[in-house]
């Protein structure tokens, strides 16, 4: 007599799923319970993140405003004194920070500089800026107003090499960049390098032909071209 087969019914993916649940449920629960604590660190650190860099932009700004309100007062023997306390305190504050707030407090320090004429110290601070930010609409003013320092160290090799680095870098893209072909054209003229000259120039008259700058670049070209003959 033959016997009868048993038939095993297959195991749905479902009771499979439910099984290993049950079976690791407590693995399980320790997992999700990390996932979850990673996440909540995770947005906690970058709320404080945000919070901290608000708050260095709100510092950054006091001082903007503290160093504003004691140029102002730049002849009382005290605002000196209260200068010297802040310039310290900006100092500070850039040697341990980045980004916005790190550049603007470099800006801070830079004019500080300007304003004693120590050039190469201003230099020095608006290449700083420029170096935290380099994405940012502040760098080539930055740059910029580091080539304007050097020129006025008498540095002209720097100021060259700063004045090309907004052009090339940036391009077009920054409201002082018509001005700033003109200072490098002038530089290179005052090094006898005619020909360089002469291309920074012609490249204001084809991307601002209706700008002052380019209207005094092609001054400048007809008096070299006269000189060229």
């Amino acid at each position: 007599m033959e016997k009868t087969a048993t038939t095993v019914a297959p195991v749905r993916f479902s009771d499979r799923l439910v099984n290993f649940i049950q079976r690791n449920r407590k693995a399980l629960l320790i997992l999700t319970i990390s996932i979850a604590a990673a996440i909540i660190i995770a947005a906690v650190i970058v709320a404080v993140a945000d919070t901290m860099q608000v708050k260095s932009i709100d510092t950054v700004e006091q001082y903007s405003e503290q160093y504003d309100s004691l140029r102002a007062k730049s002849s009382d023997a005290n605002a000196a004194k209260e200068l010297d306390a802040l310039f310290k305190d900006v100092q500070t504050f850039a040697n341990s920070h980045g980004g916005y707030a790190g550049a603007r407090a470099e800006t801070i320090l830079a004019q500080i500089h300007g304003d004693r004429k120590e050039w190469k110290e201003a230099e020095a601070a608006w290449i700083s800026a420029a170096q935290k930010i380099p994405q940012s609409y502040l760098a080539p003013v930055a740059y910029y107003n580091g080539a304007s320092a050097a020129e006025e160290a008498g540095d002209t090799a720097k100021a060259i090499e700063l004045y090309t680095r907004c052009v090339d870098t940036y391009g077009d893209t920054f409201p002082l960049a018509p001005r700033a072909y003109f200072s490098l054209g002038r530089l290179q003229e005052e090094t006898k390098n005619t020909a360089a000259a002469l291309a920074t120039y012609n490249k204001m008259l084809n991307k601002w032909p209706n700008e002052s700058w380019t209207k005094l670049a092609h001054s400048r070209i007809l008096v070299l071209s006269d000189s060229a003959k």
